[in-house]
């Protein structure tokens, strides 16, 4: 195995990283340095770490550095970082890359915000008709509401799969599909929600049943 990637790790906001952003992050960042840069999320979306691992293991890489993308330092986002990587080497036992997990930006974003306070900044141009916007004071109750966790464990156990499989038996149904952050007993995941009954262990196979309302919890 040879040469070293950087991996850089975000935590989705409720309403869902940009991805572009992310992407545009990672080209800026691979103009500046010799190694290959990657994304990955740790919760909610694809890819995930444990599976950014497996390509770079399957690429041959020779180590990797995990850059918690987070201002102020996420406790969260680290711990569960190293979890989710220690989790995985231990689940894949193979030969793969060195992994190691870069220090917080808090102290590197410090001086940069330092400097914007000194700037004048730009006028605000945003719209307050889009804040009440009509559209919001719509209320489109759904026949069923599954709630698909995708909080970090599940997401090791296949949660992203399981809720792509839901989202896509739910279109043109009653059922509307949300995804979640974590729902707590995270070793029987990847977990549903249905209203009070409570699904372990989702597959895609059980899509249709649980969007139809015929799936035994």
């Amino acid at each position: 195995m040879t040469g070293r990637a950087l991996v850089l790790v975000a935590r989705p906001t409720p309403a869902g990283v940009d991805r572009r952003s992310m992407e545009g992050l990672a080209r800026a960042v691979a103009r500046q340095v010799p190694d290959a840069v990657h994304i990955a999320y740790l919760d909610q979306q694809d890819p995930t770490v444990p599976a950014v691992l497996d390509e770079l293991a399957r690429d041959g890489v020779g180590s990797v550095l995990v850059i918690p993308l987070a201002v102020p330092a996420d406790r969260y986002l680290v711990t569960w970082i190293g979890r989710a990587v220690a989790h995985h080497l231990r689940a894949t036992a193979t030969s793969g890359p060195e992994v190691r997990i870069a220090p917080g930006l808090t102290g590197l974003v410090a001086s940069t915000v330092a400097r914007l306070a000194g700037a004048e900044g730009e006028p605000v141009t945003a719209s307050a008709n889009a804040f009440v916007s009509p559209a919001f004071s719509e209320l489109d109750v759904p026949h069923r509401h599954l709630f698909v966790c995708r909080g970090p464990r599940c997401l090791v156990h296949g949660a992203g799969e399981t809720h792509r499989a839901l989202s896509a038996a739910a279109k043109g149904t009653t059922t509307q599909v949300t995804p979640c952050g974590c729902l707590g007993p995270c070793n029987l995941g990847p977990l549903v929600v249905d209203g009070t009954t409570w699904h372990r262990a989702v597959s895609p196979l059980d899509a249709d049943e649980l969007v139809s309302g015929r799936c035994a919890p």
